[in-house]
């Protein structure tokens, strides 16, 4: 009777123990902050995968993918890259500033969304990388093979990149935290300027090989502001 066959992650523990100089990762920084304490304790890190899991509409998905674009926050003003799995991103949401700072890939197939974010990954480049697959036909997303994400998840690692994944359901298994979003936003508040949204948001964080952690306090509701609309578009590319 033959053992166990090694999985992915022992191998790469084997080759990095026998080769360390080929293997040498960079260093991880620490957790970057959108400011929204769901997401925030799910944690966006760098070399990790983090995955947003949306199994109902009006969720709030929406507000954390464009939060982690315009970049409010001191640790996220940096080039982001979005992978639009569906092509269905709208720019007119995003201020001039965010829009100056986005690599936008335009994709309509799942196969080529995960290529295009193996490229961006391999590239090194771009620190968070975004890849929303929401809106993909699920049993396209269903057939990503496990290796493709252990595959994203040793890029980001080697590179140091966050990698944050949308999915309508848990997609990525070696996902080293997950925010589940699985409440509606209240209906009246659906015409709400986005502060007002982010404070009704919320979700469960799951970390890989732990259970449920308790739910984050939500934010306190700011006031609403006008946003301009945005002059300046992102770099955008079909893929």
């Amino acid at each position: 009777m033959s053992a166990t066959a090694p999985n992915i992650l022992d191998i790469r523990e084997l080759v990095q123990a026998r080769f360390p100089e080929a293997q040498a990762i960079r260093q991880m920084g620490s957790a970057v902050l959108t400011g929204i304490p769901c997401v925030d304790a799910a944690g966006v890190t760098p070399g990790q995968i983090t995955e947003f899991v949306s199994p109902c509409g009006s969720a709030g998905s929406g507000l954390i993918l464009a939060a982690l674009m315009e970049g409010e926050e001191e640790t996220l003003r940096e080039q982001v890259a979005l992978v639009d799995g569906a092509d269905a991103f709208d720019p007119r949401t995003l201020s001039p500033q965010a829009l100056g700072r986005l690599l936008w890939l335009r994709c309509r197939q799942v196969q080529k969304a995960v290529r295009a974010t193996d490229l961006l990954l391999r590239d090194g480049n771009i620190p968070r990388v975004l890849l929303d697959l929401q809106l993909c036909p699920e049993r396209e997303v269903r057939q990503i093979p496990s290796q493709a994400w252990h595959r994203l998840r040793l890029l980001a690692e080697r590179g140091g990149a966050a990698l944050c994944v949308f999915t309508p359901f848990q997609a990525v298994p070696c996902a080293r935290s997950r925010l589940l979003l699985d409440r509606q936003l209240p209906l009246e508040v659906l015409d709400e300027e986005r502060p007002v949204l982010l404070s009704y948001l919320n979700g469960r964080v799951i970390r890989r090989g732990s259970a449920l952690e308790p739910l984050p306090m939500p934010v306190p509701v700011g006031t609403s502001r006008s946003r301009p609309m945005p002059s300046p578009m992102p770099v955008a590319m079909a893929v």
